[in-house]
């Protein structure tokens, strides 16, 4: 009974499927390796170019829809600009990043709405979405509800890229298009005073990374800071780049 397993590994899938609004430029989207992720598209899909590092094909395919692809990667890591073409002649152009990485937050569910149907997306919810810049203000506030938002306390230690500091992500908020995150940076050591460069920390290639914020500034020895970051949606926590630098030394 082939049939009923795939529909059914489908329809759980749908319920968690992260939407990803497209327009000009190239979406950045990660895909994970050793497994399919599912690309649901707004209709039909004609045409596919520079595919050959994946496996692209109907996600049933004993009743092919074109529309619900599954996207399987050839190679381990990499990057593609694969473009698929809509029936009506609509392109919708992504970087598909692969990950061999066993990462919780990559998603295995993308769902394509262009960006002009955003203003009918926020039509037809309850409620109104809330813009960067609140979003940013819920995670300065701590909150622990945020309408249409996920939250979850992860605790996922990351490689900040230098030495005599840790850090760790301690906070997620998952939403449609952005997500928030904070992280606890740490300055272990016992006699520099370092400070965290907000404006040139990135986050993925390209920098998904829209609002940050950093508190304190200056991190003294043996103590913390806690950043914040407001990101787009696709981005993963594991590629936060922080640009710190030593600012005093303790006589």
């Amino acid at each position: 009974m082939r049939y009923p397993l795939i529909l059914l590994s489908i329809l759980c899938q749908v319920a968690t499927a992260r939407v990803v609004y497209y327009g000009s430029e190239p979406e950045s989207i990660t895909v994970g390796y050793g497994g399919p992720t599912l690309f649901r598209m707004p209709s039909e899909v004609r045409t596919i170019s520079q595919a050959q590092r994946f496996t692209i094909e109907p996600a049933d395919p004993d009743q092919p829809n074109y529309a619900l692809l599954k996207v399987t990667p050839r190679f381990m890591s990499g990057v593609s600009q694969v473009t698929f073409i809509l029936s009506d002649g609509t392109p919708i152009r992504t970087r598909l990043v692969v990950s061999s990485k066993q990462n919780e937050t990559i998603d295995n569910f993308y769902e394509f709405k262009s960006k002009e149907s955003l203003l009918k997306d926020d039509e037809i919810k309850a409620g109104p979405g809330i813009s960067e810049i609140e979003l940013m203000k819920a995670l300065i506030r701590g909150d622990s509800i945020v309408a249409n938002y996920d939250i979850k306390n992860p605790v996922r230690v990351i490689s900040p890229g230098f030495k005599g500091v840790t850090t760790t992500l301690i906070r997620r908020y998952a939403g449609d298009t952005l997500v928030g995150y904070i992280f606890e940076v740490k300055n272990v050591t016992s006699d520099k005073f370092l400070s965290i460069n907000v404006p040139n920390l990135t986050l993925g290639d390209p920098n998904l990374a829209i609002l940050s914020n950093v508190e304190p500034q200056v991190i003294r020895p043996d103590s913390r800071a806690l950043l914040r970051i407001v990101a787009k949606s696709t981005s993963l926590y594991d590629q936060l780049i922080l640009p710190i630098q030593i600012v005093e030394k303790k006589k």
